[in-house]
């Protein structure tokens, strides 16, 4: 039975949505134009999501790109156990690489409705699970809602809390803890987490610290990587690679100018700049353009040019493993979080990012102290310390054997998930 103020609470969330969701929504139709693929299965938006083939799935939400991938290895194991998964994603990216990766893995894929009480309804009547997954923060009341009313478990998986995130709780930590309380299990990625997620919900009796699936992700060995040197051309068979991984405004500028000044001692340097966003094609070609460097883009290949651009998804992991050292982005001001620094890691690469790295505080932190990164608190330090490395490979090469090292210390988040969730033996 519902408690009074949760009552409120949603009864005030549903009421509000609508109106929320109009003053949000041309921001929202933007960036469906922008980035493309919202089309495809529109109405699974409100709702109208394809119903399972088998009864009772477990229903996994991820939000983005990251999280699908890094569901790589929980999605295996459950494939394995012949447990079936209805999969949704919010993104169309995340729900592009989905369906080229799990298609076969998962009963159903799908994208999340919006949070209003009709479509999260009507989804649930078709889906109708029987445990509910969510990955790292993503936490919707009605979503919520609709699993206390139909009794179904809900459990958040990688859950993280970040300092951005741990403000916000704490301005209306009513909110915080009403919300945390429909958690059956807070299966928390690090100690950092854990504790956050205690001081807001400190009767909870299942809050622990399982670890980060994204290391078990990045080191799984299911996909082979398939890209190779030779097929960007064969002077990059031994040219010696810089790459900016999954970079924001202002960075790929910081490297392209680093990048120009070691090429004039170094002539077989080769940069490969991954942007996050691959929309961003067009502010790239602008850059690029007064720079004396030949370059191509992902898109329109060409063989042998000096700078190469990734606008495509999913194929990070493959040029990170062509790379000699990793530079890892959203990391430089005015940028903020940083993005994933496991997939170097688990590739033993060299890795270098500079102070806003807040989405991974207690990965990084770690791995610094394990001497696996360097964080560099100014753009000039990262030009500095990447100038080190490019004239002394053999100083990086530690830096990147001692991160594969610390890696393989913190894997087996997906058994101890099993166990936890799914009541599955540790080992098979």
């Amino acid at each position: 039975m519902k408690s009074y103020p949760h009552f409120l609470f949603i009864t005030l969330y549903r009421l509000l949505f609508l109106p929320a969701l109009l003053i949000v929504l041309p921001r929202y139709l933007c960036t469906m134009i922008r980035r493309r693929g919202y089309g495809a299965c529109f109405w699974h938006r409100f709702g109208c999501v394809p119903k399972p083939t088998v009864g009772h799935p477990i229903w996994i939400q991820a939000v983005s790109v990251g999280e699908v991938e890094a569901l790589k290895p929980l999605l295996s194991a459950l494939q394995q156990k012949n447990i079936p998964v209805y999969l949704t994603t919010t993104t169309s990216t995340a729900f592009g690489v989905a369906r080229t990766k799990y298609a076969s893995w998962v009963d159903r894929l799908a994208y999340f409705p919006l949070d209003f009480w009709l479509f999260s309804a009507l989804a649930w009547r078709r889906i109708q699970p029987k445990q509910v997954v969510l990955m790292e923060s993503e936490l919707w009341p009605e979503h919520l809602a609709q699993a206390a009313r139909h009794k179904v478990p809900v459990y958040l998986i990688n859950g993280r809390c970040s300092d951005r995130s741990f403000k916000r709780y704490r301005q209306f930590p009513w909110i915080a803890s009403l919300m945390l309380n429909q958690l059956s299990l807070i299966a928390a990625a690090t100690d950092c987490d854990t504790q956050r997620f205690r001081s807001l919900c400190p009767h909870h009796p299942n809050i622990t610290t399982v670890g980060n699936l994204k290391v078990d992700a990045a080191l799984s060995q299911g996909e082979a990587l398939t890209l190779q040197r030779a097929d960007l051309g064969s002077s990059w068979e031994s040219a010696s690679i810089i790459i900016g991984a999954s970079t924001w405004p202002g960075e790929e500028g910081l490297l392209l100018d680093c990048f120009m000044q070691l090429k004039k001692q170094h002539p077989n340097l080769k940069l490969i700049l991954v942007p996050r966003h691959k929309e961003r094609k067009p502010e790239l070609q602008r850059l690029l353009k007064p720079y004396p460097l030949s370059f191509c883009f992902r898109s329109q290949p060409q063989q042998d040019v000096s700078v190469y651009v990734v606008d495509s998804t999913g194929e990070l992991r493959d040029f990170i493993a062509l790379a000699d050292w990793v530079f890892i982005g959203k990391s430089l001001d005015p940028n903020r979080g940083g993005q994933t620094p496991l997939e170097a890691a688990a590739l033993g690469k060299p890795m270098i990012y500079g102070p806003h790295m807040e989405n991974f505080a207690d990965i990084c932190s770690s791995l610094e102290q394990a001497g696996g990164a360097c964080r560099c608190q100014t753009a000039e330090a990262v030009q500095s310390c990447l100038t080190q490395w490019v004239n002394q490979p053999q100083s990086a090469i530690a830096y990147g054997n001692r991160a594969h090292q610390w890696i393989l210390a913190h894997k087996g988040t997906v058994q101890r998930l099993l166990t936890l969730i799914f009541d599955l033996p540790s080992h098979p």
